[in-house]
């Protein structure tokens, strides 16, 4: 039959037959159950004491580095949040840029048509007002323009 063992606030069950070393080598097997002869294999009361001493060293540790881990949980977890508004605020910003390149792409597309358009009229425009520069100048000066034509 097993017996319990209360060593602080956990409860350890010895097993006789690994005795004190396996108490004393910080409970590393699990098994502390003991046998129908347990008392007269318990650790005296000085070294009870001292494991007692290292059971609650080692829980205070534990919370010690619980606190530590819960900080740097929330810590991480702050920045994740901060990251994560910072990349949404510049997936809009991007999609803004995004949205106002394709605006600008559609009025180059626009003023390269009006540009298509406008260089081959220009082209005549100026053809035009030069014969009628050539008309108007004809008609001020009619010697000019015979003399013109018959020199051709």
């Amino acid at each position: 039959m097993e017996a319990l063992f209360q060593a602080g606030s956990i409860l350890m069950k010895v097993n006789t037959l690994q005795g004190k070393k396996m108490v004393e080598s910080g409970l590393q097997s699990g098994d502390l159950s003991l046998s129908q002869s347990w008392p007269s294999y318990l650790p005296l009361p000085a070294d009870l004491e001292i494991l007692q001493q290292k059971v609650a060293g080692v829980q205070r540790e534990l919370e010690d580095f619980k606190e530590e881990a819960l900080k740097a949980i929330r810590y991480l977890e702050d920045a994740f949040c901060q990251m994560s508004g910072v990349l949404a605020q510049q997936e809009e910003q991007a999609a803004r840029v995004k949205q106002r390149l394709r605006e600008e792409e559609d009025r180059g597309i626009v003023r390269n048509k009006v540009l298509t358009f406008l260089l081959p009229r220009e082209k005549q425009l100026r053809e035009h007002c030069q014969r009628l520069e050539n008309m108007l100048v004809r008609s001020h000066n009619p010697l000019r323009a015979i003399r013109k034509s018959q020199a051709d």
